[in-house]
């Protein structure tokens, strides 16, 4: 067996889930032929499907919740700005597929209902809709203590694309650009890791270290890693509009930078040999949890919150001024070279990345 990961020893397994993942998808996958009135346009594991409804209209739809971050809430005490997360890595995943979001459901699971706890997640979820231009359309709260200790948050997203322009990643080749999009902090994927690194083993102990100030980031450990999860709705929606050829968009979630192998094409290599500016809460996370580059690059975003696989310097420049109006920074990190099967190469760090995993080479 490997020697655990940082990560597996925060009690999150990939390979656990992995495993268990395929157990699932050897009945779920089958269910496809089951509606065959409504196709499904992409396969399972991409960010998220689309459904043929005829007409040439297509609805896609996804759904991901905020992970423990939702503790670090509990621990300040504040819960504002988590909704804005939920609806982050709904929509974050619907553009994907070229998809407009239009609306979102969500589902609170807690062991008990506080009128002001849920006050202030509404006010984020209100916040999370403002900034993605959807409506939230309904939810279901579940008041179930036997199973959960606090709260959960989830939501479900669905969008409108039409058929003929559904995104997979298809058109993706030799010779195009990556152009990273800057994420805002450590969005909603490795919380656990972070938290354990940062604020201690225990609830205990990071009960009294949340607070703690940290002068690298300039605010306390808790407010750093409760930053809102960015939205590229607006911007990418405003490309898209314009005419933009996006031969893939990739959310980078759990994974890293190896999301961008889930596009539908092969026998390519993204070439990562630029990397945009590292929030000072990644190397803090690195430094003081002795974290190798392969696995921090693995479970975290390291400050590319959104990738758009593109032809040209054209674009490049088209892109660039519409990001610059929505002040989002943004640079071209790499290229998509030739090769046979699929991966994803950091130069600088000596990493290969296959499916989801980075290995020093």
């Amino acid at each position: 067996m490997p020697e655990p990961s940082e990560y597996d020893k925060s009690g999150v397994s990939n390979h656990g889930a992995a495993t268990a993942l395929s157990g699932l998808l050897k009945h779920i996958s089958p269910t496809r032929k089951f509606s065959d009135r409504y196709p499904l346009a992409a396969d399972i594991g991409y960010f998220a499907n689309v459904i043929d409804i005829g007409n040439g209209a297509g609805i896609a739809f996804g759904t991901d919740g905020v992970g423990t971050k939702i503790i670090v809430a509990e621990l300040l005490g504040r819960y504002d700005t988590i909704g804005i997360d939920c609806v982050a890595m709904n929509v974050n995943d619907v553009i994907c597929v070229g998809a407009r979001p239009a609306s979102m459901v969500d589902y609170i699971a807690c062991s008990h209902t506080d009128p002001q706890v849920f006050d202030q997640l509404g006010r984020g979820l209100a916040e999370g809709a403002r900034q993605a231009g959807i409506s939230i359309s309904g939810g279901e709260v579940s008041q179930i203590k036997e199973i959960i200790s606090g709260i959960d948050l989830i939501g479900a997203c669905i969008g409108h694309v039409p058929i003929n322009q559904i995104n997979i990643g298809k058109k993706v080749r030799p010779g195009n650009l990556i152009v990273g999009l800057a994420s805002s902090g450590i969005h909603s994927n490795g919380l656990t890791l972070a938290r354990r690194v940062l604020l201690g083993e225990s609830m205990e102990e990071q009960k009294s270290r949340v607070n703690n100030y940290e002068k690298l980031l300039g605010q306390t450990l808790g407010e750093a890693l409760l930053q809102p999860t960015r939205i590229y709705v607006k911007p990418v929606l405003q490309m898209l509009d314009s005419g933009i050829d996006l031969n893939a968009i990739v959310h980078i979630t759990g994974g890293g930078l190896c999301n961008l192998n889930r596009v539908a094409s092969d026998n390519i290599r993204f070439v990562i040999d630029t990397l945009q500016s590292v929030p000072a809460i990644f190397n803090l996370i690195q430094d003081r949890g002795a974290v190798s580059d392969a696995e921090m690059f693995e479970v975290f975003n390291m400050g590319t919150g959104l990738c758009l696989v593109t032809e040209g310097d054209g674009e490049v420049e088209a892109i660039s001024k519409i990001c610059a109006e929505h002040d989002l920074p943004c640079q071209v990190i790499g290229r998509v070279e030739s090769h046979a099967g699929k991966e994803v190469t950091l130069p600088q760090k000596k990493l290969t990345g296959k499916n989801n995993n980075f290995k020093n080479t």
